[in-house]
Formats: C-alpha cells, sequence, structure tokens
C-alpha cells in the first residue's frame, strides 16, 4: 500500500502552496487567502488553530461533532486539536484566514494562565456574527497583515502574540453581547449540556452510559429519556458519534497505525476496536483509510 498523504499534519513541508514567505512570520502565524488543505466532506484534526473572517458567503461545519452555520459576514476560529468537518461552503465565499500554530497559540493559552477560559469560549461556540462589528475584526487582519509584513521589524512575533490575544477578549465579549443570558432552561437541555461536557472530556476511555449518568449522580433510565427529549437521539448514538468520529479524524488525518488508533482510545484491542467501528459504520477501519487514499488518489 502507497504511503498515506497526510495534508492536515505536513503543512511545514508544503507552506508555498499556501502563503509567500512575506504573509508569514516563520511556521508560527500565516495569512492566506482561500482554503487550508483541502477541507473534504470528512472529520480531521489539524495541528494549527485557524481565524476565518467570512466576508461573503456561507459555511456550515461541525466543531467536536457540534453543528454550526457561518453567513457573512461573520468570524470563525477553528481551535487546534479539535475535530473539525466541513459540511457545505457556497460557491460566492470570499474570506481572510489566519493560521497560527500549535506552539503560537500555546503561548497564549495553558490550562496555567488566566486566559485559558478564552479558549473554552471559543470552542463552545466558534462563531460570532459581524454585522456590526465587521470593521473592527477587518481592523485586525489589517493590522496584522502589516505587522507580517515588515520582517525587520523587532518584536514581530512578540506584538502578534499581543495582538492575537486581544482578538480572542474581542472574541469572548462579542459572543456575550450577541448572545444574551436567555431565560431559564429546561431540565432536559441542562442534563444534555453537562452529559455532553462529561462526554468530550472522556470518550477516549469511557464507552458505558452508567459511568456518565453515576457522575452526574442520576440513572441511566433518566439520562437516556433527558438526552432523547433533548436531541432526539439516545445517550449511547451520541457515544457512539464521538468515539467513531475521533477514529475517523485519526484514520484521516494521522499516520498512526489502526493498532495505535485502537490504543489511543483505549480498547483492549485491534480487534474490538474494528469490531465496534464496523458495527456503527458499516465498515472496517482498514476499508475507511482505504476509501480515502483510494479518493486522494482520484482526486
Amino acid at each position: 500500500m502507497n504511503e498515506q498523504k497526510i495534508d492536515y499534519l505536513q503543512w511545514r513541508n508544503h507552506l508555498s502552496d499556501f502563503t509567500s514567505a512575506d504573509m508569514r512570520i516563520g511556521t508560527d502565524i500565516m495569512l492566506i487567502r482561500e482554503g487550508f488543505g483541502d477541507l473534504k466532506d470528512r472529520p480531521f484534526k489539524a495541528d494549527v488553530t485557524t481565524c476565518i473572517i467570512y466576508l461573503q458567503g456561507s459555511v456550515r461545519f461541525r466543531l467536536n461533532m457540534k453543528e454550526f452555520h457561518a453567513q457573512a459576514p461573520c468570524f470563525v476560529i477553528l481551535p487546534c486539536d479539535t475535530i473539525i468537518e466541513t459540511l457545505d461552503t457556497s460557491e460566492d465565499t470570499i474570506s481572510r484566514i489566519v493560521v497560527m500554530s500549535r506552539e503560537f497559540t500555546d503561548s497564549l493559552f495553558s490550562a496555567q494562565q488566566s486566559t485559558f477560559h478564552l479558549l473554552m469560549d471559543v470552542i463552545a461556540n466558534p462563531v460570532i456574527n459581524l454585522a456590526t462589528e465587521e470593521t473592527a475584526i477587518i481592523s485586525y487582519y489589517s493590522m496584522l497583515k502589516n505587522l507580517v509584513c515588515r520582517s525587520n521589524t523587532p518584536y514581530r512575533l512578540e506584538a502578534a502574540r499581543h495582538l492575537t490575544l486581544a482578538l480572542f477578549y474581542s472574541f469572548t465579549s462579542l459572543k456575550h453581547s450577541n448572545n444574551p443570558t436567555a431565560g431559564k432552561r429546561e431540565r432536559k437541555d441542562e442534563i444534555y449540556d453537562q452529559f455532553i461536557e462529561l462526554l468530550q472530556q472522556n470518550y477516549k476511555r469511557e464507552r458505558e452510559l452508567s459511568f456518565y449518568a453515576d457522575r452526574m449522580c442520576i440513572t441511566t433510565k433518566y439520562l437516556s429519556k433527558a438526552v432523547k427529549d433533548a436531541t432526539g437521539r439516545s445517550a449511547s448514538d451520541w457515544i457512539e458519534e464521538y468515539v467513531v468520529t475521533e477514529s475517523k479524524a485519526l484514520l484521516y488525518s494521522t499516520n498512526q497505525t489502526i493498532q495505535q488508533i485502537a490504543t489511543e482510545l483505549h480498547f483492549e484491542s485491534q480487534s474490538l476496536f474494528g469490531k465496534y467501528f464496523k458495527r456503527v459504520t458499516g465498515i472496517s477501519p482498514r476499508q475507511y483509510r482505504s476509501g480515502i487514499i483510494a479518493r486522494g488518489t482520484s482526486d
């Protein structure tokens, strides 16, 4: 079998395909015109954070299995290591894109820093409507572009960090002003939110519904009914989707072996992982990866 090309993890080897030297600071921060890799209709994980200003058009996508719709003018942030799946993009899309390396964003956010909550806010809601704030966001892009282009400017990377951190603060502020606190939510919605938060933290290790019910101090029956009433899907379906979508992202976005993926997802063996994946998707992990390679070859 030919070695698979992993565009999202080998982007440093193809920088010139995306952006010229005067539009980036090393591999830390890059400005590109349109697109970054081939965002096909399958889940993937990237080791970069992508900020997109949509000036025209629209896109539907999933971030960590939650669906969002972005309609221009709007601003979208896709954080590093989240699972991303593009569902639909209009043909008239015009955008401005900033790509930040893992190292760059790690210098802005960590669990030990007071800024970590900014990143959590973005993951919870990565789309901000810019109907009244478009000028401010475009100004950020223009200032960053001016900074990046001046290769002889001292402290260029530090200035980019401060400018970008200000952007994230503005993003969070806009999110709260555009989404004022609604009235009291129904109990089923609160249970679903709590369940999904636990699921996002534990799905790689815990696939039994009883684990989540115990952590929430409710019965599995009550949890199942609340999630079904809130979403139309069972809690078990959500667990399976998280596990399988992560599996698909790893099969597509990394060159890990199937055994390595099974180990990362804490299956006791590659065989058990394969049976789980096939039961949910109808095909084996190997068939899924082979289909990706075949499609890539024919593109």
